[in-house]
């Protein structure tokens, strides 16, 4: 009898220890359930945290020496240039009325730092108004880098101030190149835009009220994957894809504005590039 309740208790103990051990499995593996849903919905919370962070711009290595050599251009180098397309001229506006500013012909841009046309447009224009006066406060950025053309090494006029004797300009960047709101496109300049541009495409020009260009008047072909060096280079060159189509847009722009400041001043505007571009002109 003593041996058979022995037995009992042996069996019985060994029982318990068993659930004891089917307890303590299934206990952890609650917790590594547990442990793992959480590390899920830190990922995923991780991720939404970080797709919502601004992407940084790309370095803009390179850009201040080139926007130098950009706003001081020898002459040599637009008179060398290929003559400009017919595509290239801005448009006569029907129905446009002059627009100055402190008695200036007034060339006006409306574009956004995202924008790869815009990007690529502002070289040449700075290249033609730094002919007619000075930039200050002019950054470095690319365009967007999820649109085409992506990361398009360019400037934006954010904050910046032009100052010439002979002609006035204004710009709005209206965004950033995550396409946030920058800078209040309104008053006068809203309404030329929405008047003359009701599609609204960027970037949009208007030289003096008179004339205008709506997106870019180089080929973005050209720019694909180049670096600020690379397109100052090929500015310089007339012969490069780049000097083919930018330095022709400068000239055309140059004569242009030339067109409004009554061929002033005389250096610029009787240059050979700069005559040779005029006779594309919408009078």
């Amino acid at each position: 009898m003593a041996k058979s309740n022995r037995a009992e208790t042996a069996a019985r103990a060994a029982q318990l220890r068993a659930q004891e051990a089917r307890k303590e499995r299934q206990r952890k593996q609650v917790i590594a359930a547990v442990v793992a849903v959480v590390v899920v919905i830190a990922a995923v919370v991780i991720g939404v945290v970080v797709s919502n962070q601004p992407k940084p711009v790309p370095a803009a290595t390179g850009g201040a020496a080139a926007l130098a050599t950009l706003e001081k251009l020898p002459e040599s180098v637009f008179d060398s240039a290929p003559a400009p397309s017919p595509q290239q001229a801005p448009a006569k506006l029907a129905g446009g009325t002059a627009l100055t500013e402190d008695g200036k012909p007034k060339v006006l841009y409306i574009g956004a730092e995202y924008c790869p046309f815009c990007a690529m447009e502002r070289w040449a224009l700075i290249g033609a108004l730094s002919r007619f006066g000075t930039f200050t406060g002019v950054g470095q950025t690319t365009s967007s880098s999820t649109d085409v053309h992506p990361d398009t090494p360019t400037f934006s006029f954010k904050g910046s101030t032009f100052a010439s004797d002979v002609v006035a300009f204004q710009a709005v960047e209206t965004q950033d190149r995550e396409g946030k709101p920058l800078e209040t496109l309104d008053g006068e300049n809203l309404a030329l835009f929405q008047k003359f541009n009701p599609g609204g495409g960027i970037p949009w020009i208007t030289y003096g009220g008179t004339h205008a260009t709506d997106g870019a008047t180089v080929d973005a072909n050209a720019f694909e994957g180049k670096t600020y060096d690379q397109i100052i280079a090929g500015i310089k060159d007339p012969t490069s894809d780049i000097g083919k189509t930018v330095t022709p847009a400068i000239n055309v722009i140059t004569a242009q504005i030339c067109a409004q400041t009554d061929n002033k001043p005389a250096n610029v505007c009787t240059s050979q590039g700069v005559s040779a571009a005029s006779v594309l002109l919408k009078r």
